[in-house]
């Protein structure tokens, strides 16, 4: 159906659709004249059309092509004068036999473009009527040149739009790819430091690893993801990260939405690591974490507050990769429809973003 329906509004149907309408009007202009057979108006019909058909696919598929659509536009104005100038000539000729032979029939009966023709062969009189024609076949070609012209824009439009949803579509399948082995290391290291200690909660947190894997794995690469799936991978995250803290007073995460709203997968990973790397990583005690996610009327808000430490960056060797690549995915996601910031002062890392998902 949708070959069918990409078929049916392609350029070839609509010649098509248009010239089926031409014949229609043209074969029932003055159908009604009945001073000869009926045979004698539909020969004179079908030539008037069959000449203005090949004048305009000469025009569209000849000449435009090979002057405009390579921008010699002089070449167009002495093509295009040439043509309509030769089929006067031919229009001309034709309804002058017409006249000669069939004395009753009017130009208007049998033509969609109509000029005064006569019987009079003088050189001038064979001039003045051909420019006539030929004047009323510029007006025709002109149009028809600038429906090419059109059509072609907006082919070169659609192309161009093509050509950046592919570039786009591909940044986004790398910069998933890049997010998938950062998330990974972190989280090795949080298993590695669990290990260290011989702590008993090690296999939960490979578990929960083993989880999240399979959602970044599997499910991440669509392009959204249902608000709760995300849920669930969000507080399976955060699960994993709290097995390791031995202080969870201070802690807080809200997670809520109005409805299920379509998500680009794990767009507030970055944020939650990045809230328990700086509040616990660094930190071994007195340490706090305020975590917010909802969706409240197409509005999506992440407010995460956290302790921080100066020089931890440093200390933590953060080269800031998840929230380039957070950065790089909001633009182009959501150009102009987000606003992220982040704050490190007096002890205190915050992050703040908001994104209008219409």
């Amino acid at each position: 159906m949708s070959n069918l329906s990409t078929s049916l509004r392609s350029r070839t149907a609509r010649n098509i659709y248009f010239w089926i309408i031409a014949i229609l009007f043209l074969f029932d202009v003055n159908s009604h004249a009945d001073t000869y057979p009926k045979s004698v108006y539909l020969s004179f019909k079908a030539c008037s059309i069959v000449l203005l058909f090949i004048l305009t696919w000469l025009n569209n598929f000849v000449v435009v092509p090979k002057t405009i659509g390579k921008r010699r536009y002089a070449l167009y104005i002495v093509s295009a004068l040439a043509l309509v100038l030769a089929f006067g000539a031919l229009y001309v000729l034709i309804f002058k036999v017409m006249q000669h032979y069939y004395p009753g029939i009017e130009v208007y009966e049998v033509s969609i473009l109509t000029s005064p023709v006569t019987t009079d062969w003088s050189a001038a009189t064979f001039i003045q009527e051909v420019l006539s024609f030929a004047f009323g076949l510029l007006i025709w070609v002109v149009v028809f040149t600038m429906a090419w012209y059109m059509n072609e824009y907006w082919q070169k439009e659609r192309q161009a739009e093509d050509a950046k949803k592919k570039q786009l579509e591909t940044e986004l399948r790398l910069l998933r790819n890049q997010l998938n082995p950062h998330f990974l290391f972190n989280t090795l290291n949080n298993i590695y430091g669990l290990a260290l200690k011989k702590s008993d909660k090690a296999p939960d947190s490979i578990l929960q690893l083993s989880s999240i894997m399979r959602y970044v794995l599997y499910d991440a690469n669509a392009a959204t993801m249902p608000y709760e799936k995300e849920k669930e991978v969000m507080n399976a995250y955060i699960d994993m990260e709290l097995l390791r803290l031995q202080q969870k007073e201070n802690v807080a995460f809200y997670i809520n939405a109005d409805d299920n709203y379509k998500l680009p997968p794990l767009l507030w990973l970055p944020i939650l690591e990045n809230t328990f790397k700086y509040a616990t990583r660094v930190i071994a005690d007195n340490y706090f974490i305020d975590y917010h996610f909802s969706i409240e009327n197409d509005v999506l808000t992440i407010r995460s507050s956290n302790s921080y430490k100066e020089g931890a960056d440093k200390q933590l060797n953060a080269g800031g990769l998840g929230l380039n690549n957070l950065r790089k995915r909001l633009s182009i996601l959501y150009s102009g429809k987000y606003q992220l910031k982040e704050k490190k002062e007096n002890g205190v890392y915050s992050i703040d973003l908001t994104i209008s998902l219409v």
